[in-house]
């Protein structure tokens, strides 16, 4: 079985938030189970650099096509993908089984859908959280959708929610029932095997002594950063200190004497600063699923999350954290200060999440459940 994962972003492009990971442990995952897959994306890296890979590259396995954008700041700034070439890369592709479309509103879905549609080919979608239309530019997406992409949901064989809120999203966008199915997203439990010691993070930034909490993810007003600064204003949180690492999309949040701000961090770096948290707090509103938390737990960070985000679903199924509505800044000072005070209690909750993450994220489990789902929609098509 070949099939095409599309996707904006690829790796190297942390900057882009979670899809980039996504896809690429998915793809991998499924390599290791005996599929032949490749990836459609293009060279987006941030607002001011593309990329540096080959336009044909060979990535653990998977055969990735990177397409040329015209303009990466049209593709930070507004999600505007404009690729080059996009037919002939196509073209070059051995023959496909299935489409697996990752994210709603951009021009590789359109050309990829027209290439599975000459050839009689099913596709999937897994939006991942860009299905509704929220947060910015909510005119302009309505008119993307109703000119450009906005048939493309309904045509897949079947789409992909994440969790059980995205899943209700998916039915009040018109798709029905039967054709979503719920697989959540994965993690690389290989990446936490061997985790840094603790204690770097804090040792380069000059953090000794005292209690650390961390935002990890991408800055915009969804994500919620501006309500957890509010949180440590004015000294209300004693000696701890609040650590922001993230790319910035939208407005700056303000700044205070206990909060840091080290932008965007990969790879060792992002790590070191997750076994180095005391608190990770996740205080996002309107996320289908979020994995920044489950890494977080895996490094051994207690959490405090958005209570109608995905991951909190899980993290409630799990007993994994404690939940927090979306702008109570008052009920962010109060869990992260249990969590700081009761380590026990915070130590549970860490074993819990870990043994429910081991069971249920882990990209091989995760990659069998979509290996399953390719499967059917192929039997399907085959008894037409």
């Amino acid at each position: 079985m070949h099939v095409l994962q599309v996707t904006p972003y690829f790796p190297p492009t942390w900057a882009y938030g979670g899809i980039p990971r996504i896809v690429d442990g998915l793809s991998r995952a499924l390599v290791r189970r005996g599929l032949q897959v490749s990836v459609l994306t293009t060279d987006a890296l941030d607002e001011h650099r593309r990329a540096e890979v080959g336009a044909e590259r060979e990535h653990d396995g998977v055969s990735v096509l990177t397409l040329r954008n015209l303009s990466n700041r049209a593709a930070w700034r507004h999600q505007l993908f404009l690729p080059l070439g996009i037919n002939a890369a196509l073209k070059r592709l051995p023959p496909v089984d299935l489409v697996h479309l990752h994210g709603h509103r951009h021009l590789l879905n359109n050309a990829a859908v027209s290439y599975a549609g000459a050839r009689k080919l099913p596709y999937v979608l897994t939006a991942n959280g860009t299905l509704h239309r929220h947060e910015r530019k909510v005119g302009a997406k309505l008119l993307w959708d109703l000119l450009v992409s906005g048939r493309i949901p309904g045509g897949a064989a079947r789409c992909v929610a994440v969790s059980a809120s995205d899943a209700a999203r998916h039915v009040q966008a018109g798709i029905a029932a039967e054709r979503i199915v719920r697989i959540p997203n994965g993690l690389d439990l290989g990446e936490f095997e061997r985790l840094p010691a603790r204690g770097t993070f804090r040792e380069r930034h000059g953090l000794h002594g005292r209690p650390l909490v961390a935002y990890l993810g991408q800055i915009s007003p969804r994500k919620g950063v501006d309500h957890l600064v509010e949180a440590f204003a004015d000294g209300a949180m004693g000696e701890a200190v609040l650590v922001v690492a993230g790319a910035t999309r939208g407005e700056a949040t303000g700044e205070h004497a206990s909060v840091r701000f080290c932008g965007l961090l990969r790879g060792e770096e992002r790590l070191e600063l997750l076994a180095d948290a005391d608190v990770l707090v996740y205080p996002s509103t309107a996320e289908v699923f979020g994995l920044v938390p489950f890494e977080g737990l895996l490094c051994g960070a207690p959490v405090v999350v958005g209570e109608d985000c995905g991951c909190g679903e899980l993290i409630a199924e799990a007993g994994a954290g404690l939940l927090v509505r979306h702008g109570d800044v008052d009920g962010l000072r109060a869990r992260i200060r249990t969590l700081l005070a009761d380590r026990v209690a915070a130590e549970a909750m860490i074993a819990r999440g870990r043994r429910y993450i081991a069971e249920h994220l882990g990209f091989d489990r995760v990659a069998e459940r979509h290996h399953a789902l390719y499967t059917e929609v192929l039997a399907e098509r085959e008894s037409r």
